[in-house]
């Protein structure tokens, strides 16, 4: 299974942890990024489940971003399905109208930074993971969607580099940009960290955060739809699907990507 659902008890209810197993570096298929959004759904009409936490056991990669092979491997008619999976399950990401916290313990590259920062919460692992916007490089258009998730959480004065050259930062770094809200030196204090602010939401009267989070959302929300409609077109424009079978080529070969 993709992905490992534990239940556990909270104040007012219970939770659930949720932790990726995709594959060896928890990348991202039109699949499994479905299956997501669908457990997603389940939880928010599950008057029981007070939040969720979005986590890994996998000690190097959080979320690896999309899985190149699975490109590789898919036609080019189908590719925008697979590639465009990423913006649906962003908009179910933040449709999530309860507590969601993420976890990120290793790597969070590409659509692993999409899933974290739709998170209401952000709390990584002070070690050598590093996270992320690399869509640009390889050849990918940052959606407009996650561009105001951006500038919701980072200091303005790194939302260039952040969105167009995709640099990648460590546990530190990203707190200090406002990307991360908490970092800690061990995957335990990680998860004691998530685990105080899932039980202290809990404690929050369900309605009131849930119309809050809304409302907070209420301009992105309001802008999905049209969001995933430029994905569409930005995704024909000349360049971008070869650049990003050259990207995913380079990758599995071990080598630099020669774009156009």
């Amino acid at each position: 299974m993709n992905y490992k659902r534990e239940v556990i008890d909270i104040p007012n209810g219970k939770g659930e942890i949720i932790r990726f197993q995709m594959n060896d570096q928890n990348s991202l298929t039109g699949q499994n990024m479905k299956d997501l959004g669908d457990i997603l759904k389940e939880i928010k009409a599950d008057n029981s489940k007070r939040g969720v936490i979005l986590t890994t056991d996998n000690p190097k990669f959080f979320c690896n971003g999309l899985d190149a092979e699975n490109l590789l491997s898919t036609s080019r008619d189908k590719l925008i399905d697979e590639v465009g999976g990423i913006v649906i399950l962003f908009g179910e990401l933040v449709k999530f109208d309860k507590p969601l916290i993420t976890e990120v313990t290793g790597h969070a590259m590409g659509g692993g930074a999409v899933i974290t920062v739709a998170s209401d919460f952000k709390y990584m692992l002070d070690g050598k993971g590093r996270i992320g916007f690399t869509e640009v490089n390889v050849g990918l258009p940052l959606p407009g969607s996650f561009i105001d998730r951006i500038k919701m959480c980072v200091d303005p004065r790194y939302w260039a580099e952040v969105c167009l050259e995709g640099t990648t930062y460590k546990g530190a770094e990203a707190k200090k940009i406002g990307l991360i809200d908490e970092i800690a030196p061990t995957p335990e204090e990680v998860r004691k960290i998530a685990l105080k602010k899932l039980e202290t939401l809990s404690k929050v009267p369900s309605a009131a955060y849930r119309s809050t989070k809304n409302t907070l959302n209420a301009a992105l929300l309001a802008n999905l739809e049209q969001y995933k409609k430029d994905t569409i077109k930005s995704f024909e424009q000349p360049g971008v699907v070869d650049n990003l079978l050259e990207a995913m080529t380079a990758l599995k070969e071990k080598r630099r990507p020669v774009f156009k």
